[in-house]
């Protein structure tokens, strides 16, 4: 008799089960989004106008793979994941993102009325579309765990080649959908590069890591070694070029560096003429056939050189994105050169070799900071993680600056005169006109910049944060003290390298000896004394398992007196408080149902006493006078995360970043 009770009770659990399991599914997958798209709005007690305008665009961005179909199209792959596609070789489209927001490695994509795009991702293997990047399936097996170094093709996608850095050359004759392996004849599996040749008989010929060029017929797949008479022992392959003007000729790069070239097909080869001293490493390479035939190489310090006959030497081709790494070169038409670099895509005719900016629509470049100008209320400036960016119009259109910077991750700006540049790994910066910047004290502030203060009333000096600690910098004489003692460990010597990351400084409005520092993983600390001397700061959060859990990840501190301060944190909120004093969490409001601030990553307060805060996941938040609710302040902002919060010149101006977009809101 209790058999059927239990056997009906083990339904019903597992019913409820399967119910509960349907309901969390049904929240995350349609309730959550839903909530997230009603947080881009403001809330009732917020002032009535209040929204955010998107300012002009800033294009760019880390570009990691082009190449061109059939048919011209130019596609642009990112560091990022991203894929843009150009019809006019001027602007851009976005295609897709890779969900993981790894990288696209390597890039080719088919003409026609069934346009196929094959894209390698960093650390997810091969993958193919055939609906214009809208969705993507993977392709092959086992190229997860293996880098794909090249893409290829033949007869407009007939034949798809692809080189991984471990098992060799793969070949699909099915636009993707199967891949066999084609390493006949290979005494190396280590492929670093392929080119595909039309003339003459399809050949492939294949870069190795440790054993020179080899070829193949496209028909049999079967690889011979090329002569290796003239190339180094070993040698290793980086780059491949070649035109079907000249069949014969083919170029080599080997190891990054010297260029090797070959008039016999691969039979014998000769080093061409060496490139400049400081060219830095070849990082790419290309040819272009009109008006003449000419060999074009790009390196990773920003330099493009051309040869007509790069055995008798080289041409600089007028460098204009000096600065930007050089990532790819693809050539569009036969005089037409795309180069794909650190920071957007640039294009050159052949006949002037006179760059120009073509990044039109690709939004890949970071904002790491906002700054107002204190001299002229219409001019501000953008910190990147690919250089500085300048507007004279209030935010309608921008413009690179700063052309010593162009390849530097800028993580904090500081307006004036002069003004100042922080980098993350390459030190300080200062320009007097804005325009020519030249490095402070390179030799003691070696790595990242990360703050910037005044130091008291003392004109020409600011107190730096960097990755070594806090330094007194002295911007007349060019010179850095390590203003340190404390931050650092005990017995630590003078030589001795210390990685304290100081992330964020502050200085007291009513007492500037009075500083408070951010250091990354370690919490508040806090100097009487203009950072002669520092003392930790205790912010202790309510009990966690018994013990009682440190507050040493923040994110961001604003010092409104001495007795009045907040920090924010890392998933746990925002605290007003002061230094001997008790701390007191100020977060009512700030997590609302499926919507979730994550970090609180700046802090700001206007004129009228108005507190604001950025975070990481749920937009902006005002907390008013008097009040201890923070309210909602996101319409008009396209996403929930930012990267910094700024008031303007005028107090009743706010700046937000998110991403590659700037945003601005008054406020009555």
């Amino acid at each position: 008799m209790d058999m059927p009770v239990s056997k009906w009770k083990l339904w019903a659990d597992v019913i409820i089960g399967w119910l509960l399991i349907a309901t969390v599914v049904v929240f995350i997958k349609v309730a959550i989004p839903r909530l997230q798209k009603r947080a881009l709005s403001n809330d009732p007690r917020v002032p009535a106008g209040v929204q955010w305008t998107a300012l002009g665009n800033i294009w760019g961005g880390d570009v990691s793979a082009l190449t061109s179909s059939a048919d011209g199209r130019l596609y642009a792959g990112m560091a990022s994941g991203a894929i843009y596609r150009s019809l006019d070789g001027m602007s851009w489209k976005l295609l897709s993102r890779t969900k993981s927001g790894q990288g696209v490695m390597a890039l080719t994509a088919t003409s026609g009325p069934m346009t196929v795009i094959v894209r390698a991702v960093e650390r997810e293997g091969l993958q193919v579309s055939d609906d214009d990047g809208q969705t993507w399936r993977q392709s092959g097996r086992g190229f997860g765990d293996d880098t794909v170094t090249a893409l290829g093709q033949a007869g407009d996608g007939a034949l798809l080649y692809m080189a991984t850095a471990n098992h060799g050359v793969y070949v699909s004759r099915d636009l993707g959908r199967r891949w066999r392996t084609a390493n006949t004849g290979l005494p190396t599996l280590s492929i670093s590069c392929l080119l595909a040749t039309t003339a003459g008989g399809d050949r492939l010929f294949a870069g190795t890591y440790d054993q020179g060029v080899f070829v193949a017929d496209t028909a049999t797949l079967t690889w011979k070694a090329c002569g290796r008479d003239g190339l180094p022992q070993a040698a290793s392959v980086t780059a491949l070029a070649w035109d079907a003007s000249r069949p014969d000729t083919i170029a080599a790069v080997i190891s990054h560096t010297n260029v090797y070239i070959s008039t016999g097909g691969g039979a014998t080869w000769t080093s061409a003429a060496e490139l400049p001293q400081g060219s830095g490493d070849v990082s790419a390479m290309s040819v272009i056939v009109r008006p003449s035939w000419q060999l074009v190489v790009g390196t990773s310090s920003g330099s493009v050189y051309v040869a007509a006959d790069p055995l008798k030497g080289w041409q600089v081709a007028s460098p204009a994105m000096r600065g930007f790494g050089i990532r790819t070169l693809c050539r569009w038409t036969d005089r037409t050169l795309i180069a794909g670099t650190s920071g957007g895509v640039f294009e050159a005719d052949a006949a002037l070799w006179k760059w120009t900016d073509v990044s039109t629509g690709i939004q890949e470049t970071e904002i790491t900071c906002v700054v107002p100008d204190i001299r002229i209320l219409s001019r501000l400036y953008v910190g990147t993680t690919g250089g500085m960016y300048v507007s004279h119009d209030g935010g309608t259109t921008w413009g690179r600056t700063a052309t010593e910077l162009d390849s530097q991750d800028i993580a904090v700006i500081r307006a004036g005169t002069p003004m100042l540049a922080g980098t993350v790994r390459e030190g300080l910066w200062m320009s007097t006109d804005g325009a020519r910047w030249s490095r402070v004290a390179a030799k003691e502030i070696s790595d990242d910049v990360l703050a910037l203060v005044p130091y008291g009333s003392e004109s020409g000096v600011v107190l730096a944060g960097t990755s070594l600690g806090v330094w007194r910098v002295d911007l007349v004489k060019g010179t850095a003290t390590d203003s340190s003692l404390g931050l650092k460990p005990k017995g630590s010597a003078p030589q001795q390298v210390a990685y304290v990351e100081v992330t964020a400084l502050a200085t007291d409005p009513t007492d500037g000896q009075h500083l408070l520092a951010i250091v990354s993983g370690d919490g508040l600390w806090e100097s009487a004394n203009g950072g002669l001397l520092w003392k930790g700061v205790q912010i202790t959060d309510r009990p966690m398992l018994g013990s009682s859990a440190d507050l040493s990840w923040l994110s961001s501190v604003f010092i409104e007196s001495s007795s009045k301060m907040y920090v924010g944190s890392m998933a746990r909120g925002i605290w007003s408080g002061a230094p001997g004093s008790v701390w007191t969490p100020i977060n009512k409001g700030l997590s609302r149902i499926g919507v979730y601030y994550g970090s609180v990553q700046a802090l700001a307060k206007d004129g009228t006493g108005r507190l604001f805060a950025g975070t990481s996941r749920g937009g902006v938040f005002v907390l008013l006078p008097g009040e201890t609710r923070w309210l909602r302040m996101s319409r008009g902002l396209s996403s929930l995360g930012g990267q910094t919060l700024t008031v303007g010149t005028d107090p009743g101006v706010l700046y937000c970043a998110m991403d590659s977009m700037v945003y601005q809101c008054r406020i009555p």
